[in-house]
């Protein structure tokens, strides 16, 4: 083959090498209200852009591509919620089916159960700052590792519908895990600090925001450990353990926030979410022991609102 011919033989390949269009996958392949999707983008150098039920994707690199969580949220009403980019691959359709979430019945003490006014107001504060908090998990991950389920015994499911003694439902956005008063509490993973706050319903609050989009709270705390700002490093202690706000007795309560809301940290704990670097290496905080020695970590039992 001539020199020629070699040459146009190379170019050949890059031309076809450059016309493949990159490759999506998303992990669930079907996915319930509340349930997080992670979306994988393959086969390309430039980091998507798109949106998914209205929600705008937060690429980051990942070891193989580009990664991005997402909510199903708890209110859909479509058999299906579209995953779009402004270039380059085509749409994707995800399949949403059913969930029927369990009820159960809950007894509080009637402050909590029916709030005044003047406490219905600062409900409304909590949740504003709450809801801000979540921008500051913009930007790269601060994590490079998968996330770590808190030990202990689940004692209530995400998605569940309470009714409290005056008649008023509420849905549970969190997982609940059995805990000792006063026993630490950990991160799930790398992250900052976003809010510390003492609130009405979901007590003495933390949330880190880890990057991606990606953020973690723990709700009902007798005491948290860090400040606003802090490094945190997985498995590093962030409170205790308690029943502050309305609750039926001490516990640890996890949400998790993605792009598109609250889901099921359950679901997301086992999500293959592989960050290509972390922005930073994390310093701060003191490592708890390994989950089979430690005590359980704090989830919120309860929706504020």
């Amino acid at each position: 083959m001539t020199l020629l011919a070699r040459s146009i033989s190379a170019l050949c390949v890059l031309s076809g090498v450059a016309a493949a269009e990159p490759t999506v996958t998303v992990a669930p392949a079907k996915v319930h209200p509340g349930d997080p999707v992670l979306v994988t983008v393959t086969g390309t150098t430039d980091a998507p852009r798109g949106k998914a039920g209205g929600a705008e994707l937060q690429f980051f690199p990942a070891k193989s591509g580009f990664q991005a969580v997402l909510a199903v949220p708890l209110n859909v009403n479509e058999d299906h919620i579209l995953v779009e980019f402004t270039a380059g691959p085509k749409p994707l359709s995800i399949p949403i089916v059913v969930k029927t979430f369990p009820e159960t019945n809950v007894t509080v003490e009637e402050e909590y159960a029916d709030p005044p006014k003047a406490d219905r107001v600062t409900i409304d504060a909590d949740n504003a700052v709450i809801g801000a908090s979540y921008a500051k998990a913009t930007g790269a991950p601060q994590f490079a590792h998968g996330f770590h389920r808190p030990p202990g015994t689940v004692t209530s499911t995400f998605g569940e519908w309470r009714t409290f003694n005056d008649g008023h439902r509420a849905q549970h956005l969190g997982l609940d895990f059995a805990a000792r008063e006063g026993s630490p509490v950990a991160a799930i993973d790398d992250g900052i600090v976003a809010l510390v706050r003492d609130t009405f319903l979901a007590g003495t609050v933390v949330v880190i925001a880890h990057g991606g989009g990606i953020s973690s709270l723990y709700f009902h705390l007798s005491k948290a450990s860090v400040a606003e700002g802090d490094k945190i490093v997985q498995g590093s202690k962030i409170g205790l353990a308690g029943h502050t706000g309305r609750t039926t007795g001490p516990h640890v309560h996890l949400s998790i926030h993605v792009p598109g809301g609250m889901v099921d940290p359950a679901s997301f704990i086992k999500l293959p979410i592989y960050p290509r670097v972390k922005l930073a290496a994390q310093t701060s905080g003191h490592r708890l022991p390994s989950a089979s020695t430690s005590s359980a970590m704090n989830t919120a039992s309860d929706r504020p609102h």
